[in-house]
């Protein structure tokens, strides 16, 4: 009953207290997992961002997916989960596909190059980046003010990046190329089949992504034997990148996105307070500023999204 609730099978309008109380549960359960996925995102790119100071970041990705290989090929093993033609060859999988590997990679490279604070801000504009994409390529309707939301919260990216300014550092086109797979990852993941499981989603995900790291790797530095602290590091951000997916999916299938989608955010404020604790960094006024424009656009850009959702079931 919870999972029809909450995917939409009743408005809390409609549904009785014994459902409502349900909902509420639901909502809370989702509520921690989100929450919990975004803190072990961020300590993933911390144990990310320590290892590379060791090994390539191409290295350091091929071990993460083939983790994430190992674990969710299990899953789709236990569940009966099959890999079907559609989900290997379909164009809007192979577009999420694209995206996803694009994404990996840039990320983990500007995390190796930049301030973590500063790479976490930057993908916070990927909420964005979607609404402008699905505008433009979807055809979706995009109203004066969440048009004006995108355009203040790229104008945040511009602060933080300061291209020809004295702060710029040229990694952070790395956090912005990040930024542009990802959209296309979550562009590519709404045309994405729902006869296609999760499971096999993340595992071809990994498979590509493993590609693509084993390439990386191999153009940019020498492959090196790890030592057991460098093991520990990258071991520790293959766990937290697994079971933040996981909890993540679940969170979303288990909430409703316009409460629980805030809690997003809480990847920057850990990103934050793990650079200055961890890295030293002390986040400058431009990067600070640049950093409320992206969050309070993107809180705005939801805010009208379900606003405008709900309008249309009502009128409907």
């Amino acid at each position: 009953m919870v999972s029809k609730i909450s995917r939409g099978g009743a408005t809390p309008e409609a549904a009785s207290p014994a459902d409502s109380a349900a909902i509420d549960a639901a909502n809370l359960k989702a509520v921690i997992f989100l929450s919990v996925s975004m803190a072990l995102f961020a300590l993933d790119d911390m144990f990310i961002k320590l290892a590379s100071a060791d090994i390539g970041v191409g290295q350091i990705l091929t071990v993460q997916a083939l983790l994430s290989i190992l674990y969710f090929g299990y899953l789709a093993r236990r569940r009966g989960h099959r890999i079907s033609r559609a989900a290997l060859i379909s164009p809007a999988i192979v577009t999420r596909h694209i995206g996803d590997a694009t994404g990996a990679v840039c990320f983990v490279i500007a995390l190796s190059l930049m301030p973590i604070s500063n790479a976490s801000a930057i993908l916070q504009a990927a909420p964005l980046a979607v609404t402008l994409g699905a505008a433009i390529f979807l055809r979706e309707a995009v109203g004066w003010r969440r048009w004006t939301a995108i355009g203040v919260g790229f104008a945040g990216v511009l602060l933080v990046i300061r291209p020809g300014m004295e702060g710029f550092n040229s990694a952070s086109l790395f956090a912005v190329a990040a930024v542009i797979g990802l959209t296309m990852r979550d562009l590519g993941t709404r045309a994405v089949p729902h006869s296609i499981s999760t499971e096999v989603v993340a595992l071809v995900a990994s498979v590509v992504i493993i590609g693509a790291a084993i390439v990386l790797q191999t153009v940019m530095s020498p492959w090196r034997m790890m030592s057991w602290p460098v093991t520990g590091l990258v071991l520790s951000a293959s766990v937290c990148g697994i079971f933040g997916i996981h909890l993540i999916t679940s969170a979303l299938r288990l909430g409703e996105v316009s409460l629980i989608a805030p809690f997003r955010y809480v990847r920057i404020v850990m990103a934050i307070g793990i650079g200055m604790v961890v890295f030293g960094e002390r986040p400058d006024m431009y990067t600070i500023l640049g950093t409320g424009l992206i969050v309070l656009s993107g809180l705005y850009t939801l805010y009208r999204e379900q606003y405008l959702k709900h309008r249309r079931t009502r009128i409907s």
